[in-house]
């Protein structure tokens, strides 16, 4: 997905890392499974392979597969934790909405 916002948190920038992490190849392990919707699943896993260090990513994808994708990185502090999991509860929220097929209230 190229439309993902990648913080660099002060360091390089990583245009040419790929965008999907397998976490059955990668040996990841999920830190929360906030739940699944519209057929995806949405999950927090902590990263380290960047130049940045340590970060948190909100990532989603098909709950009957093992590849996800990031939408969202935050630093992994306790602030970035508390930001990581509103990211993560509103990208469950928009997928029930769009599971439920309704339609948005006005504004």
């Amino acid at each position: 997905m190229t439309n993902i916002i990648r913080p660099n948190f002060g360091s390089r920038s990583r245009e040419g890392e790929p965008a999907e992490i397998a976490p059955s190849e990668e040996g990841y392990q999920p830190l929360h499974v906030y739940g699944t919707a519209a057929g995806y699943i949405v999950v927090l896993l902590e990263d380290a392979r960047g130049p940045e260090g340590r970060a948190l990513k909100v990532v989603i994808g098909p709950a009957s597969g093992n590849v996800l994708e990031a939408v969202a990185m935050m630093p992994a502090t306790d602030a970035g934790r508390v930001d990581a999991d509103a990211t993560a509860v509103a990208v469950l929220r928009a997928l029930e909405i769009v599971e439920q097929g309704r339609e948005p209230m006005p504004a």
